[in-house]
């Protein structure tokens, strides 16, 4: 049987953090949720990702900073991110691609944009195991 692909949600908004796992789940997908910046990088870094799915707009640790940091680390910084949030600032869409997001989702999202983005992603970075085993190269 085919591994399930991670996504990591990352959201300070506990009714949208379910709303993720939940869609997510009922796809197949295996989710780790995260609260919090700091707590998303522990779980990150514990846990290597096939994905993250990351709110920008979080007290403490922004997801701009955690993305930052994800991307610093050598094991996390070629798990694809996603940002999702509410915040339509255009200058932080331009921050989100110069730290190398995969893609900026806005909320209110439906959970068909959502799985799309998602899939695509995963397909793009050969981390889908949709078609069959992927290679773990987690070691």
């Amino acid at each position: 049987m085919a591994s399930r692909e991670r996504i990591l949600v990352v959201d300070d908004n506990l009714d949208t953090l379910e709303l993720l796992a939940a869609i997510l789940t009922d796809d197949g997908y295996a989710v780790e949720q995260a609260p919090n910046g700091p707590m998303a990088l522990e779980k990150a870094r514990a846990s290597l990702p096939d994905l993250v799915l990351l709110d920008i707009m979080m007290p403490g640790m922004d997801g701009l900073t955690v993305c930052d940091r994800l991307r610093f680390d050598p094991r996390t910084r070629d798990v694809p991110i996603i940002f999702l949030t509410a915040k339509g600032d255009p200058d932080a869409a331009s921050l989100a691609s110069v730290l190398d997001a995969y893609a900026y989702i806005h909320k209110p999202f439906s959970a068909e944009e959502l799985l799309a983005e998602v899939r695509n992603c995963l397909n793009i970075f050969g981390r889908t195991s949709r078609d069959g085993d992927r290679e773990d190269d987690r070691a």
